[in-house]
């Protein structure tokens, strides 16, 4: 059933209901007309009798007449002998006349089964009645017809009207519809030439207004999510009730970083104790309601790094914060005369023990075999090295030049860190080191395999070679939005001071020199590891771990954003 129908079905409904109430209360208004009529000429035949007038001289000499006392005893009638009949305390007129003086009833005589309208007269003997016989209901209290009948005509005339003018609505409806979806699919409209024209030509001007504000709308939302996702700046709006509305993934970074335990939800921000002046200033400014903008900004120093927070507090009681990393960072320049210097002594380092030994190999030909194999063996350890720099360079070179070189496929994180494990199963026995594993069954992303693993990989390898034994390693998908896996690797063992956990990716960056040459580390592991996470549109952050250690958190993206050149 159409919207039209039920709209026609329920007024007719309505006209229909409203006639049937007219209709009774018209009959039952005759009706009582009819009794009154008869009570009053009853009335007036009491008067009659109880003044002397003889029986036969009233106008109605077929009136029934009784006498009955104050215990409903029929003492005398004219028609019936009083001994057959009952007490009539209980009928209808007899009560109305005992409580108001005088009633009246339309019922049969339960003597002959007769149709009569009784009258009952209180007096000081007891009650007189009146009855006069009828032969049917409708005799008795006549019912005029001829208003019921106009009633319900100008109820159908009525009903005509409104289906008639609902035919019209429908139409103007059908009308309207029409020339929406002819808007709405862009086709041409001619207005109709009557009263519904204005009409149409505002809806469609309305339409096309809204139509342009929406695309506005759109276009400077895209414009948002897209300064958002390429700010460097933490960014998270919440409602008055401290929901989220709005964030980037760079704002659950810094949040991480400043807490010692991992932010799965933005709204975690406010239970972190260091934001603590932040918070104070929400619930100032949201319980003492002004309407005005208010703002508050707070350094943070945190993991050898310095986070400036900054709180505004809208006139609608909703907030936002925003983090930023000020941490200084190295010139671009010296940075690459920094790297330039260090492959130079990476290289030589390396080049020059294989020269030594090959040297002392060729001037003493005559060398103890024993002594001689040494030196052979020491060149090759030497020469592995070397290779593994240089591969190392050469990956970092392959993540520099930009993502065109590496191939994108869909990927489940749970095969590459099970991969990593087992290759690296012996190291981990060998060293009493346990790992926990908390990811997701469907952690998956397009990416690349090779630098997938080497992410996993060179950050267990880094806790393999500086990290100590007999501890932990943990690894924990933590968050799982609609663009970016959030993941943890923390250890638990030696950990690293403050003043270089700012410093971790740098390209040959060492914490103690000496000893990661001995353990043979080439110093470009986490640079990869940093590097092939950027590939990815994600990244990585060190901290100290709250049970001890070191921890990365970092984020790799599911789908990659177009890159524009």
């Amino acid at each position: 059933m159409t919207t039209n129908q039920r709209i026609s079905t329920y007024f007719v409904s309505i006209f229909i209901l409203f006639s049937l109430i007219i209709v009774l209360f018209s009959i039952r208004y005759e009706k009582s007309n009819a009794t009154e009529k008869l009570e009053t000429q009853m009335e007036l035949y009491a008067k009659m009798l109880e003044s002397g007038t003889p029986l036969q001289q009233l106008p109605d000499t077929t009136l029934r007449i009784s006498k009955i006392n104050a215990e409903g005893t029929i003492l005398y009638d004219n028609h019936i002998c009083v001994d057959s009949l009952e007490n009539h305390a209980n009928k209808k007129e007899i009560r109305e006349a005992h409580r108001y003086g005088t009633g009246s009833s339309l019922r049969y005589s339960s003597y002959n089964n007769q149709l009569y309208f009784f009258y009952a007269k209180k007096n000081k003997d007891g009650y007189l009645r009146i009855a006069k016989a009828y032969n049917n209901r409708s005799e008795a209290l006549p019912i005029s017809y001829i208003p019921i009948f106009v009633t319900i005509l100008l109820f159908a005339i009525s009903t005509i009207a409104y289906y008639s003018t609902s035919l019209r609505f429908r139409s103007t409806i059908k009308v309207l519809k029409q020339l929406i979806e002819r808007v709405d699919s862009g086709d041409k409209y001619n207005f109709p030439d009557n009263e519904f024209s204005e009409i149409s030509e505002y809806i469609v001007r309305s339409y096309q207004k809204l139509e342009r504000t929406q695309k506005a709308l759109d276009m400077e939302r895209e414009k948002l999510w897209a300064h958002l996702r390429l700010s460097k700046r933490g960014l998270c709006i919440f409602s008055p009730q401290r929901k989220e509305i709005i964030s980037n993934e760079l704002f659950i970074q810094y949040a991480n970083l400043i807490s010692d335990r991992p932010i799965q939800y933005s709204e975690k921000i406010f239970d972190i104790p260091e934001l603590f002046d932040i918070v104070e200033f929400f619930d100032d400014k949201q319980r003492d309601y002004k309407n005005v903008l208010e703002t508050k900004t707070m350094q943070v120093h945190k993991n050898d790094r310095i986070m400036v927070v900054h709180g505004i507090v809208f006139p609608d009681k909703s907030c936002e914060i925003t983090i930023d990393d000020i941490t200084e960072k190295e010139e671009q320049a010296l940075l690459k005369r920094q790297l330039t210097q260090n492959i130079s002594h990476e290289l030589k380092t390396p080049v020059s023990s294989i020269q030594g030994f090959m040297e002392t190999i060729i001037n003493n030909p005559g060398m103890d075999t024993d002594k001689r194999d040494f030196f052979i063996e020491r060149c090759h350890a030497q020469a592995i090295r070397l290779s593994y720099l240089l591969q190392d360079i050469s990956m970092l070179n392959k993540l520099d030049e930009g993502s065109g070189i590496f191939d994108r496929d869909e990927i489940n994180l749970n095969e590459v860190i099970e991969n990593v494990l087992k290759d690296v199963s012996l190291e981990l026995e060998e060293k009493h080191i346990t790992t926990e594993v908390t990811m997701p069954h469907n952690a998956i992303i397009k990416g690349n395999m090779s630098l997938l693993y080497s992410i996993f990989r060179n950050l267990i390898d880094n806790t393999l070679h500086y990290a100590g034994s007999n501890i932990s390693i943990q690894i924990n998908c933590f968050r799982v939005d609609n663009e970016f896996l959030h993941v943890s690797y923390a250890d638990t063992g030696i950990g690293v001071e403050s003043k270089h956990l700012n410093h971790l990716f740098d390209r040959f960056y060492r914490v103690d020199k000496g000893r990661s040459r001995k353990l043979g580390g080439t110093g470009l592991g986490l640079a990869i590891v940093k590097n092939a996470i950027a590939f990815h549109q994600g990244r990585i952050l060190a901290k100290h771990h709250p049970g001890g250690g070191l921890e990365f958190v970092f984020s790799l993206r599911k789908e990659p954003l177009p890159v524009i050149d």
